[in-house]
């Protein structure tokens, strides 16, 4: 009976997820070109996000915020969605596929809804503005791959498109740690 129940939640929360993934926005057909297209876009949609963007701080501890979400963002994308594709989890007939598909979708719900918090936690700050066009390539990439994920059409230069915006952000940022850098007291 737990199950069954859940299941159905999943399911529920699955196409409720669809539903706000594929409204979202508009523009998502050009998304699986966006990692090809991110360092041309990204300059026009900078110019863009910052006439949009806050003055001054408008929401408590957004580089806290923002580094929580995009983290979780990046941790679901890589457990529910990149390593189950790259082990062949959403091909017909694979075994625990209808499992897998469902763990991606909530997956995807999650992480468009971290997504635009993160966004906006972005816009929040001006120091942290020029992330938003970054933030919204994956968005709409995500968007257009959970949709060819579920239907089985994905080709691995999607995925490895999306994951390779997750790590032009990273870089962007300055969130991936140097080579040599190590935890203190473990030398």
């Amino acid at each position: 009976m737990k199950r069954v129940l859940a299941l159905i939640l999943g399911l529920m929360v699955m196409f409720g997820g669809a539903t706000a993934c594929s409204s979202s926005g508009k523009s998502t057909t050009a998304a699986s070109s966006a990692s090809q297209a991110a360092a041309g876009h990204a300059s026009q949609s900078a110019s863009a996000a910052n006439a949009s963007c806050a003055q001054a701080g408008t929401r408590k501890i957004p580089k806290t915020r923002l580094l929580a979400d995009l983290g979780l963002t990046y941790g679901a994308f890589q457990r529910y969605l990149y390593k189950p594709y790259k082990a062949g989890a959403f091909q017909k007939g694979a075994n625990g596929r209808t499992k897998a598909l469902i763990k991606a979708g909530l997956a995807t719900a999650a992480i468009v809804k971290l997504l635009s918090n993160a966004s906006k936690n972005a816009a929040a700050d001006p120091t942290l503005c020029k992330y938003v066009p970054n933030i919204n390539n994956i968005k709409s990439s995500l968007s257009t791959l959970a949709g060819k994920v579920k239907d089985g059409t994905a080709s691995p230069n999607e995925i490895d498109g999306t994951s390779n915006l997750f790590g032009q952000l990273k870089n962007a940022t300055g969130f991936t740690p140097s080579a040599s850098a190590s935890l203190p007291g473990l030398s």
